[in-house]
């Protein structure tokens, strides 16, 4: 299959599209109404962002070459590769039940938008590791004793807000997963998969920055004090949980501490862009096996 394909029409930057053809300017300007709790003209953005993005996973991820590993390397790597597999599909399902309340909350057809394209980019992301998986030699698997943390973080109370605090770290997890999973070279096609899928983290952080100091503003107390709990114990979860992977991790080139570590310090650094930094949320003690 052709890995590069042409298209009728090439590809450009938003701002050079914007420059070269100013008739496309209104495509820019979002409909927003008085009542949108967020930026709806920096949505539009990333929306049309986000669809120019747009790639085809057998197009740009080379399924057809073949993965040779070591034993234990690849019985580690598909163990950690079934634990992103669960994360991702989780992702997803929480995301398809989560929008419309999120577009409701947040007041924003923008919101909307964006969210189809996220959640577009979430089904190509459990496509491609379902698929890589079956290159290892393994079938994809859902890992039931994770699913505890897509229900703290969809169900309950300030559903909406607890949920998208609760994709902060998450997306912050995968990131940090993918960005040191590409570094340790274990194979080409796991490579290029990585990279591919770190290129859609990144903007669906950058969605995240977008909507959540304005959802923090307008957080009651008691909602404060609802999403700290809930994102504590998603932190101190997957802490706990992660601990048995110590030793498995060494054999692949991933140090299990060191990945939360940089996982905290983003979360922290974000934080810190909202405002509030560890005053609103204490992380817990990363526990060296």
């Amino acid at each position: 299959m052709d890995r590069n394909p042409t298209n009728d029409i090439p590809r450009e930057p938003l701002s050079s599209l914007l420059n070269r053809h100013p008739g496309y300017q209104p495509l820019f300007h979002p409909i927003t109404g008085p009542q949108s709790w967020v930026d709806d003209r920096k949505l539009r953005r990333l929306y049309l962002q986000a669809s120019s993005q747009q790639w085809f996973a057998p197009q740009r991820i080379p399924f057809d070459s073949e993965v040779e590993l070591e034993p234990d390397v690849r019985r580690v790597w598909i163990k950690f590769h079934r634990i992103f597999y669960t994360l991702e599909k989780m992702g997803l399902n929480v995301i398809e039940n989560m929008m419309a309340k999120a577009v409701r909350k947040l007041k924003s057809e923008e919101a909307s938008f964006y969210l189809a394209a996220q959640c577009y980019d979430e089904s190509r992301h459990v496509f491609s590791i379902e698929n890589y998986l079956k290159k290892l030699g393994a079938a994809p698997q859902y890992e039931r004793k994770y699913h505890v943390l897509g229900q703290v973080a969809s169900l309950g109370f300030y559903r909406v807000e607890n949920w998208l605090f609760s994709t902060l770290f998450s997306e912050n997890f995968a990131s940090c997963f993918l960005r040191r999973a590409k570094n340790a070279k274990i194979d080409p096609l796991g490579a290029q998969m990585c990279k591919e899928l770190l290129f859609d983290e990144s903007r669906h952080i950058h969605f995240l920055h977008i909507v959540l100091p304005n959802l923090l503003e307008r957080l009651s107390l008691l909602g404060r004090a609802y999403v700290q709990a809930s994102q504590y114990f998603i932190m101190k979860f997957t802490e706990v949980m992660s601990r048995s992977l110590d030793n498995e991790g060494k054999i692949v080139g991933l140090d299990r501490a060191a990945l939360l570590e940089e996982v905290f310090e983003n979360m922290q650094r974000a934080y810190e862009m909202y405002g509030v930094g560890r005053r609103f949320l204490p992380f817990p003690a990363i526990t060296k096996v």
